[in-house]
């Protein structure tokens, strides 16, 4: 019986291998910790106008959505290593991951297009939202792959 996930170097080899095609669920996962960072590290974001809807949904706690997203980010690139060291692609992970980036980035167009002030957000957030579709429309194909013994 074959291991289901390499060792040493291998680890590295598999990983590097799948990070290519996965390359927006990686940039995905880090868009959403680093939106975590500045939130945490931002002063009084809340305060501004364009942040009003986050402020009412969070009850004015910056810094707990700002763990939220942290926490999901991280969570999601840590998925992405285990999912990518391991030798059967598990692509139900990566929908999972890619469905919580999708309710995560429609959200923030929500809670920017509540405020009513339009800025940069318009131009960024809702390609996430794109991304996120393509993300998941990706693992479902692979989970399709895998399910007829065509994915590596």
């Amino acid at each position: 019986m074959e291991p289901s996930s390499y060792t040493g170097p291998g680890i590295w080899i598999r990983i590097t291998h799948r990070f290519g095609p996965r390359m927006m669920e990686w940039f995905s996962g880090a868009v959403t910790a680093t939106f975590g960072v500045i939130l945490l590290v931002g002063d009084n974001l809340f305060a501004q106008p364009s942040w009003a809807g986050f402020s009412a949904f969070f009850g004015g706690s910056q810094e707990l959505f700002g763990v939220i997203m942290l926490g999901l980010g991280m969570l999601r690139l840590v998925a992405l290593i285990i999912n990518g060291a391991k030798k059967k692609v598990t692509p139900q992970i990566r929908q999972v991951a890619a469905f919580f980036g999708l309710a995560i980035w429609f959200g923030v167009v929500v809670g920017f297009y509540s405020s009513g002030v339009i800025s940069t957000w318009a131009a960024i957030y809702p390609w996430l939202v794109v991304a996120e579709l393509t993300n998941i429309h990706r693992a479902a194909h692979d989970q399709g792959e895998t399910r007829n013994g065509r994915a590596d």
